[in-house]
């Protein structure tokens, strides 16, 4: 998932991407589930993010 989009948008997209996979939408647990990675992989690609551009390469 690139890091283009906000945190909702890449819940929405992961959601998106399960129910296209799986052909059905995610019960809860799977919902909670895909809503918790998500904001994990986010999360650590914002990080990376803000850790290059604190330390820009030449």
């Amino acid at each position: 998932m690139p890091h283009t989009h906000t945190k909702a948008e890449a819940i929405h997209d992961a959601i998106e991407g399960y129910q296209a996979a799986n052909r059905h939408a995610p019960d809860a647990h799977e919902k909670a589930r895909l809503i918790s990675d998500t904001v994990k992989q986010w999360e650590h690609e914002e990080v990376e993010i803000l850790h290059a551009a604190d330390h820009p390469q030449n």
